[in-house]
């Protein structure tokens, strides 16, 4: 079942007189039961591209469907609602609210959902390694421990797709493998992956690779 395509996606930012070409014609998908890892150097456009499929930023060419339906050039309340419902998004950073307890960031992502659970609450903490930390505060955490919960968040709406910005960008080599079989384990019961990565260990538990340069696809393999 094709969960998530994109066709021909241009995105131009301009400052002043100066224009950047973000996204040249990008055109993507992502199946169910399938991770697959865009990889590129860095200013390459894989952020821009996550930001367009995930609908937080409109292309200014091209289109994006989520489960046949359209995302692009869609009121913001119904992008908003089809991302609550459907989409699990890990960025770079700012994915935790710091006033916020680890229970109560992955607990707010499950309201918007409207999909509050509380053991699932709890099976997440420990799915991440993390129960003992469910009252501490963002800042309290280690970089490898807010990357997990950061990725608990992510799936705390048992979303059909999952799209991660350098899901194991910070942290150590442990971390990484437990963040990779994390992955694999959303995969194997059905979930698509987009992930956005610099690690050939994150991208070599991929079905796909696809690889931009200058806001283009060179190699979708």
């Amino acid at each position: 079942m094709r969960i998530l395509e994109a066709i021909d996606l241009y995105r131009f930012y301009h400052t002043g007189e100066e224009e950047t070409l973000a996204l040249r014609g990008v055109s993507i998908h992502v199946d169910e039961g399938e991770i697959v890892a865009v990889m590129g150097p860095s200013g390459s456009g894989k952020s821009t591209l996550l930001a367009c499929l995930a609908g937080l930023d409109e292309p200014d060419g091209g289109f994006v469907k989520l489960l046949g339906e359209r995302l692009t050039r869609r009121p913001e309340t119904e992008r908003a609602a089809a991302r609550a419902k459907n989409i699990g998004i890990m960025m770079q950073s700012g994915n935790l609210f710091d006033h916020l307890t680890v229970a109560e960031n992955i607990r707010l992502q499950m309201q918007l959902a409207k999909r509050c659970d509380e053991q699932r609450l709890s099976e997440l903490l420990d799915l991440v390694g993390l129960r003992a930390y469910r009252a501490a505060r963002p800042v309290q955490l280690s970089g490898g421990e807010a990357a997990r919960v950061a990725l608990a968040v992510a799936l705390a709406n048992e979303p059909k797709l999952l799209l991660a910005d350098e899901p194991t960008g910070e942290v150590d080599a442990e971390t990484e493998q437990m963040i990779i079989n994390l992955l694999k384990n959303f995969r194997d019961n059905g979930g698509a992956a987009i992930l956005a990565t610099h690690s050939e260990i994150l991208a070599s538990c991929a079905n796909r690779l696809v690889r931009l340069l200058d806001g283009r696809v060179i190699e979708d393999e």
